[in-house]
């Protein structure tokens, strides 16, 4: 299969004033907005569901990869499509196993959405290797993919690394350049920066990382706080701008596919036509709820509560 190297020139978006609230995301939650990119479906399509892709690994228990993504996507008022890289068997507990999709099967599944219906947005989860990651490179330049969130799955929250070297290199040099938005937690802010996890501690530490993350890649970066222990506040660095979300800790161990939920979030949301500092904000919101429904299923860290915000009012539970 023959496909394009034509990389598309990187994008960040400015920065505006938000402040994060489960209210506020059920708000904008009620009626989707149209979205402009050029490679979308027409206005009346794009303003009844926007289609959005998600590219990443299958989650056989269902809290993370794909099937967290469809998920959200679902909740967040848009139509999710995927491209599979992997097929993992996991729980709660651990992987116990995992295939990656072929270079040729991956690049026709992502072929197969564009000719047909092209997305609005993006977003790009776990990949397992750098063969994989230029095949999803060469396919979204090809097509000019725009609204490009990409998830950085490189370390687990136990600190091991769930990607080899080669395709961490792979993916700074051929997946960076062509997001929109990157969202690193700690962990993976430590990898991409080549420096001690202790040195990104803390709001100052953590602002400088995303601006040079900013600086080398040329893309909005969110350095994600969650795994500070003390909150959950997360900087977001674009154009220059700074800008803080704030997020409390929730006690909750059940936290298996929070960074899958977060992006495609964000991802929903910019197809429906929100600013980028608003789509966090809404996202952030909406994952702040899957959070507080308290879902405990499985012996390990279980999956959050993709849809809490569709049942909760039914069961008494007011969003807050």
């Amino acid at each position: 299969m023959t496909v394009s190297t034509r990389q598309p020139t990187p994008q960040a978006r400015p920065i505006a004033s938000a402040n994060p609230s489960v209210a506020s995301h059920l708000a904008r939650h009620a009626t989707p907005v149209a979205s402009d990119t050029p490679i979308a479906p027409s206005a009346s399509q794009a303003a009844a569901l926007p289609p959005v892709l998600s590219i990443a690994g299958s989650d056989s228990c269902g809290g993370a990869g794909i099937q967290a993504d469809i998920k959200t996507m679902l909740a967040c008022d848009v139509y999710a499509m995927t491209a599979i890289t992997a097929i993992t068997a996991q729980n709660t507990t651990g992987v116990t196993a995992i295939a990656p999709t072929s270079p040729d099967m991956l690049a026709a599944q992502i072929d197969a959405v564009f000719d047909d219906v092209p997305p609005v947005a993006v977003k790009i989860g776990m990949v397992p290797d750098r063969t994989l990651i230029g095949v999803i490179a060469d396919r979204l330049a090809f097509y000019r993919a725009d609204k490009v969130v990409l998830d950085t799955v490189m370390v687990a929250s136990s600190g091991a690394r769930l990607i080899d070297r080669n395709a961490t290199k792979a993916m700074v040099a051929r997946l960076l350049p062509l997001a929109t938005l990157i969202t690193p937690n700690l962990p993976e802010t430590a990898v991409l920066l080549d420096s001690p996890i202790e040195d990104i501690r803390g709001h100052d530490a953590m602002r400088q990382a995303a601006a040079e993350l900013e600086r080398r890649y040329g893309c909005a970066v969110l350095v994600k706080g969650g795994h500070s222990g003390t909150d959950a506040d997360d900087v977001l660095v674009s154009h220059g701008g700074v800008m803080w979300f704030e997020g409390a800790h929730i006690n909750n161990p059940n936290t298996h596919g929070t960074g899958c939920t977060l992006s495609s979030a964000i991802a929903s949301f910019l197809a429906r036509g929100e600013t980028l500092p608003d789509a966090i904000t809404d996202a952030k919101a909406y994952l702040t709820g899957a959070l507080r429904a308290g879902l405990d299923l499985g012996h390990g860290s279980g999956p959050v509560d993709h849809a809490w915000n569709r049942h909760m009012p039914y069961h008494g539970h007011e969003a807050k």
